[in-house]
């Protein structure tokens, strides 16, 4: 099962969702003590802990090939507060469609 860090642009909840409601691994950056941390150290702690990073930032991470990145872009989610439940869902479905995923960028579908 894919473990996730779920990046500072996402709300927090999602990482609750993803454990409460899926089952799974997850984690947000202000819940590890990397709130504000620059993107190598979120990449190095992904690796380190065997989780794949989900983020917007596409540029920043682009160099990235040792770890599992998702990129999912916020203008693709639903606004206000739909927000969580539907990346939630979406990242459990890209898990169960991807069961040993490569590493480098996915671009689960939301």
């Amino acid at each position: 099962m894919t473990a996730f860090l779920l990046d500072e642009m996402f709300p927090p909840a999602v990482a609750a969702l993803l454990r409460e409601k899926y089952g799974h691994d997850a984690v947000h950056v202000s819940e590890v003590g990397l709130q504000a941390a620059d993107d190598a150290q979120v990449a190095a702690a992904g690796r380190a802990e065997g989780k794949a990073v989900v983020t917007e930032n596409v540029a920043d991470y682009a160099a990235e090939r040792d770890l599992v990145l998702l990129f999912v872009l916020k203008k693709n989610l639903p606004p206000g507060g739909g927000q969580a439940a539907a990346l939630a869902k979406a990242l459990d479905r890209w898990a169960s469609d991807q069961p040993d995923p490569y590493l480098g960028p996915h671009w689960p579908q939301v």
